[in-house]
């Protein structure tokens, strides 16, 4: 019986092209297992006889499986054993009978890491690994095998098992002291529970200075992260921050597309002062409804703002919107209540009323006489107090402005007693 798979049989992440067989000589009982690195790509190679059980001495495999999964073999024997052997030596981690009659038929299971077999009355079963109790099972089961620390630490590193959250610690611990930050970071990003993954774990990369020429131990941390998945929410800030003040552009893009990132309210407000795309596909991706909108107006994409408040249904509160962009960004602000008013099929998102107190509540005359022209350009009876409005605002405070409109004769509608004496005064008749 034999068996193909590619697994990582090293910590420096080099995955090995596995052959795994059993063995056994004509005129003798002894089985052997063979597991080797056909690829070449480590010299990896191992040989270790296995123990048969006492009432079936002449027991043999039928099928051997390698997991990717789980770094694990399984060897399915006739008699109806299930033998489990750790690839990175050999040792046997399980031998248990799993059926009274003869298997005769065995396949690996891509979606459990494990195995599948029938026996001859035609039973199926299966078998994988269970990765919440396996490292402890190891540890705590397995006296017999001096080295059990040593394969159930292996195993949870390279294959994300849970339970050897007091190894991982000890180990980090020990290589930190002795300054190889790079392996603790590695120890940190192999660690399934995220226990090493935490505010304080960070605070003290950071407090780590490099010496001349030399990678910081705080980038160790983040970019060996990376390689092992995602970061969370804190890292990907922490890892931002210094990346946006150096301007680097395409840091920031490269992890947004390979989803690197954990995208926050608190880390689209990092990136948006470098890039306010950037910012908007990390706002959507949080689910940080009005700051999406605010990018949409912020990059000319007014059409998207009721677009995608329709999508996600957000009730979004325009008028708090506008109150807020106003401050931050009267040019986008006007923009954005140009599109609300002019509305979607011609029934405005926000009452004209309210943009124009909303702006002159801040003082802003020409932005609100802005929205005022095109709002008011079909010269309706109903909007004659809005005419009038903006005649008397500039009038009052930019005269040359509101000759200029007056010299235009785009409204008919407003005041004109009230805007003939407010002339007068400034000087216009």
């Amino acid at each position: 019986a034999g068996s193909f798979g590619n697994l990582r049989v090293t910590d420096d992440g080099i995955v090995a092209g596995l052959f795994a067989f059993s063995e056994r000589k004509v005129g003798t009982q002894q089985t052997k297992l063979h597991i080797m690195d056909i690829s070449k790509a480590t010299p990896f190679k191992i040989a270790v006889e296995v123990p048969m059980p006492t009432e079936a001495p002449g027991d043999f495999a039928v099928a051997l499986h390698l997991s990717e999964k789980h770094g694990v073999v399984y060897m399915v024997t006739k008699a109806g054993f299930l033998l489990m052997f750790d690839v990175a030596t050999g040792s046997m981690l399980l031998r248990s009978r799993v059926s009274q009659e003869s298997i005769f038929i065995s396949t690996y299971s891509q979606k459990t890491g494990g195995c599948l077999f029938i026996n001859r009355s035609g039973k199926v079963m299966s078998a994988a690994v269970n990765e919440q109790t396996m490292v402890g099972y190891i540890m705590n089961q397995l006296v017999q095998l001096p080295n059990r620390q040593e394969i159930a630490f292996t195993l949870a590193r390279r294959f994300s098992m849970a339970g050897a959250d007091e190894l991982f610690q000890q180990e980090f611990a020990r290589r930190f002291a002795s300054g190889d930050y790079k392996g603790a970071a590695t120890i940190a990003g192999q660690c399934k529970s995220g226990m090493l993954r935490t505010p304080q774990i960070i605070q003290q990369f950071k407090s780590v200075q490099a010496p001349p020429g030399q990678t910081s131990p705080i980038l160790h941390y983040f970019s060996t992260l990376l390689e092992y998945g995602k970061l969370n929410a804190q890292e990907s800030v922490e890892l931002c921050q210094p990346v946006v003040q150096q301007g680097r552009r395409e840091l920031v893009e490269k992890w947004l597309k390979e989803d690197k990132l954990e995208c926050t309210e608190q880390l689209g407000d990092i990136v948006r002062p470098m890039d306010t795309k950037f910012a908007l596909s990390i706002y959507i991706r949080a689910a940080v409804h009005d700051k999406v909108i605010q990018c949409f107006v912020e990059n000319g994409q007014i059409d998207q703002v009721v677009a995608y408040a329709k999508k996600v249904g957000y009730q979004a509160d325009y008028t708090q919107l506008l109150q807020n962009m106003v401050l931050s960004n009267p040019e986008g602000a006007t923009n954005f209540a140009k599109a609300l008013v002019e509305g979607k099929d011609g029934q405005p998102l926000i009452d004209l009323n309210a943009v124009v107190k909303i702006f002159m509540d801040q003082n802003k005359l020409q932005e609100t006489t802005s929205i005022l022209l095109e709002a008011l350009k079909a010269n309706r009876p109903d909007q004659a107090a809005l005419q009038t409005q903006l005649l008397a605002m500039n009038l009052q405070q930019a005269p040359k402005v509101a000759e200029a409109i007056l010299q235009m004769n785009l409204f008919t509608h407003y005041d004109r007693s009230y805007i003939g004496q407010l002339c007068e005064k400034a000087g216009l008749m």
